[in-house]
């Protein structure tokens, strides 16, 4: 890393869009991260002191403190490395669970664009050949990480407007039947409930051999209630794609690099500018390896906000940068980590 502590989101963005050619760097990367961030960072630096961990006292990117997601919903203490005039990009959370939407702010989105192209690329992604997208345009939904995470994967393809399915809130699958009937791949990514919409709404539609499917996200506001195996052989037999040749995204507001899975009973991957950390909801400790604990996320791409993010998912993880999901728990804290986010985001600094 560069001595200047200014140039380590740079730094850190070249790396990214090189495709991390040595993994190894990451710990290193992530502790110079965790040094800018907290000194551009003000509410995160106070909510790092109020842990009692500082830089000076931080060793290994085990130890540099993961903030709730619930956090970036908190609008009066902005979690950006830089100031207000700067804001570029606003990504907002989905917010079906109601109250306040989380708030991601950037400057730019370059780390972000930059992970998303890189990481599917690196983590092994089945080349994009004919796109077809199961959510709203980048027009009509600028504030989704969602959407700008497809349009940046879709970008460069003839007709990328039309490539967008759902339109004025209804399903227009029309071209994707028309890509189809040519006899040609395609891919078709979308979120879980919109594909339920489809399979619901609409007569079998049999992709090409070759083709694949890729789901994100989970079945917030849908009346029925699946099992993702249930679920993948409802998608298998409605599309006519094997079951592992449908693959799923996990992603946040919160954070810029996606992971992946593919099939059933597989981990989700993350790319090497990413680590993974589980905690023991009882100790607030990290759990061993195949443990279950709470999910956090170390995402190098977060250059411009907090690197560190403590999801409200329950996981397994397998090794640095791979996990199991479990499930959601929207209430519970870990013990040691309950004391309020807002309390500790606007202490004084020291």
């Amino acid at each position: 890393m560069g001595r200047n502590n200014t140039d380590r989101p740079e730094e850190i963005l070249r790396w990214i869009s090189a495709g991390a050619p040595d993994p190894h760097d990451f710990g290193a990367m992530a502790l110079g991260l965790f040094d800018y961030q907290f000194g551009a960072n003000q509410s995160y630096r106070n909510y790092c002191l109020a842990l009692g961990v500082c830089p000076e006292n931080a060793s290994h990117w085990h130890q540099i403190p993961a903030l709730p997601c619930d956090a970036f919903k908190i609008p009066s203490l902005p979690l950006r490395c830089f100031p207000a005039g700067e804001v570029r990009q606003v990504f907002l959370t989905s917010g079906t669970s109601g109250g306040r939407r989380g708030r991601h702010e950037f400057a730019d989105t370059r780390a972000y664009d930059a992970s998303v192209r890189s990481g599917w690329i690196a983590l092994g992604l089945p080349p994009l050949t004919d796109p077809w997208f199961l959510t709203p345009s980048p027009q009509t939904a600028p504030d989704s990480s969602l959407v700008h995470m497809l349009a940046t994967l879709g970008d460069g393809f003839q007709g990328l407007g039309e490539r967008w399915l759902l339109q004025e809130n209804s399903l227009n699958i029309n071209c994707l039947r028309q890509a189809a009937d040519a006899g040609h791949a395609v891919q078709l990514l979308g979120t879980a409930l919109a594909l339920l919409e489809v399979i619901e709404k609409s007569e079998p539609l049999p992709l090409p051999p070759g083709s694949w499917i890729m789901e994100t996200g989970g079945y917030k506001g849908h009346a029925r209630s699946l099992d993702k195996r249930d679920f993948y052989h409802l998608l298998s037999a409605h599309f006519q794609v094997a079951v592992e040749a449908i693959h799923n995204e996990y992603g946040m507001t919160e954070i810029s690099s996606p992971f992946y899975t593919g099939g059933l009973g597989r981990p989700h991957r993350g790319a090497a500018w990413t680590g993974v950390r589980v905690i023991d909801p009882l100790t607030g400790l990290p759990a061993p390896d195949g443990r279950p604990g709470y999910l956090e996320i170390v995402d190098l791409a977060n250059t411009g906000s907090v690197l560190a993010v403590r999801t409200q998912d329950f996981a397994l993880r397998h090794g640095e940068r791979e996990f199991t999901l479990l499930g959601r728990d929207p209430g519970a804290l870990p013990r040691g980590c309950s004391r309020g986010a807002e309390e500790l985001l606007s202490a004084p600094s020291l």
